[in-house]
């Protein structure tokens, strides 16, 4: 059976590669963005990161480019781009796939499981490549979703695999394209929680040069942030981004070592892992009554020294977690995980 499911796919095995350079884009290869100052989105770039990462035949531009293309053509969010990823991963570990053909079926796969109601598998063909037939679509997507324990909890991979990606360029923030970073919409939507009101003025002025447009709050407490995410959603203004610090009470914080281990200690009501937690449904405790928005949520904080205080602290409800200060091309990179 795998191998009928293969068989249509098999002429591309050997091109798909190189189908974005053939011809295949509809809009034209966006390969040059770089060059020529065109934007371009975050998950785009660590797309690319992952694949060439995962396929020699792949490079980080020509990835880059056809990500970001798929983006802007078939107006794809920051969580269908994960689930691409993860989609294309398997087919490119398991099934030798090509890159571009596995990131085309990660594609349509990933939006048909989180959106499938305005998702068409003609869209591919009708607005972003013509490399390959509805047929081979098809015997991609079948293969693809082989596996029905794959879509056991979906939703909170994907989530998994967008933070993972946005690791990626957390971790080489320094090396990271100038075009990086698309302006967010007016709507949204960021609030900022730290105790320190030199910080807050900071991060309030770096999101306003950066997003212009978006409406930027900032609070120095638990309580407050928690309360102010409820609110704003209750009002149909959900926060999109939350910048917050992990130690909100600097006083009480123990010098050297011991600090990390008492900003993450639930005996701390200062512990911003409260505000994380309490602004996700699925981390609490309590009955799940809504599918309110998750704001993603970036902890920025002193007490970050390494890849491992942050792997720590997004297992423990952040999203992602960097030390400080925060730059601008790192907003920019929070501004798009958020969008």
């Amino acid at each position: 059976p795998k191998g009928k499911l293969l068989r249509p796919l098999a002429v591309l095995m050997d091109k798909a590669g190189t189908a974005s350079k053939a011809g295949a884009s509809k809009v034209g290869s966006s390969s040059a963005s770089a060059a020529d100052g065109k934007s371009m989105h975050a998950m785009s770039h660590a797309i690319g990161i992952a694949i060439a990462r995962l396929d020699n035949q792949a490079t980080v531009a020509d990835v880059s480019a056809y990500a970001e293309e798929a983006r802007v053509c078939l107006g794809l969010d920051t969580e269908i781009l994960a689930a691409a990823m993860m989609i294309a991963q398997m087919l490119i570990m398991e099934h030798s796939l090509a890159w571009h053909a596995s990131l085309t079926i990660g594609y349509s796969t990933g939006a048909k499981l989180l959106c499938d109601d305005r998702f068409f598998l003609a869209d591919i063909c009708d607005y972003l490549t013509d490399a390959y037939s509805l047929d081979q679509l098809k015997a991609g997507e079948k293969l693809a979703l082989s596996d029905p324990d794959r879509l056991i909890g979906a939703q909170e991979r994907v989530r998994i695999f967008r933070n993972e990606l946005i690791q990626l360029l957390v971790a080489n923030i320094g090396g990271l394209p100038d075009n990086l970073g698309v302006a967010p919409s007016d709507n949204f939507h960021v609030l900022i929680v730290d105790d320190s009101p030199i910080v807050r003025a900071l991060h309030l002025n770096l999101v306003k040069t950066c997003a212009p447009g978006a409406t930027v709050h900032a609070v120095d407490k638990v309580e407050l942030a928690i309360q102010y995410v409820d609110r704003m959603e209750n009002k149909d203004t959900p926060v999109k981004l939350v910048l917050l610090d992990l130690n909100l009470d600097d006083h009480q914080t123990p010098a050297g070592s011991a600090s990390l281990l008492w900003c993450m200690s639930p005996d701390n009501k200062a512990n911003g892992l409260h505000v994380a937690k309490g602004i996700d449904p699925l981390a609490s405790d309590e009955p799940v009554w809504d599918m309110r928005w998750k704001p993603f949520t970036a902890i920025i904080s002193s007490c970050i020294e390494s890849s491992g205080h942050s792997r720590a602290l997004r297992h423990r409800g952040a999203d992602i977690a960097m030390p400080k200060p925060l730059s601008p091309k790192a907003l920019k990179v929070l501004c798009d995980a958020a969008s």
